[in-house]
């Protein structure tokens, strides 16, 4: 039987640097990700529009719908931390994110994966 629980941790030890983080790099992940993100079923009718406006479209233009499941699980933790540097180093300002250094966004990352942990059935899991 696949088990898949949503534990919230929302009292765990890193938290607040979780959420630091977030609001730290979601406003720069939203504007590289803009061009391929849609936020409702408006906006990806708007983009299709705008596709086929600018002749994008052609009769040989392929979409593609794919549905994840288990996704956390399936990124390993190095991998995660790979494209997270890749990311910041592409989208820093003279090696930084906002005031921080790449290392020391990197070692908040880091943090908050090795602390990540939720109690399932009466047993912690990391």
């Amino acid at each position: 039987t696949p088990l898949r629980p949503i534990i919230a941790c929302i009292h765990a030890p890193a938290t607040l640097i979780s959420k630091f983080l977030n609001d730290l790099l979601a406003p720069i992940y939203l504007n590289a990700a803009r061009e391929i993100t849609f936020i409702n079923g408006i906006d990806v009718i708007r983009k299709l529009e705008k596709y086929i406006l600018d002749t994008h479209f052609q009769t040989t233009t392929k979409f593609i719908i794919i549905d994840m499941t288990d996704l956390y699980t399936m990124i390993s933790r190095e991998g995660a931390l790979h494209t997270l540097m890749r990311f910041l180093e592409k989208n820093s300002h003279h090696g930084k994110i906002g005031t921080l250094s790449i290392d020391a966004t990197m070692r908040m990352a880091r943090l908050i994966l090795d602390t990540n942990c939720f109690a399932y059935n009466n047993k912690y899991y990391q």
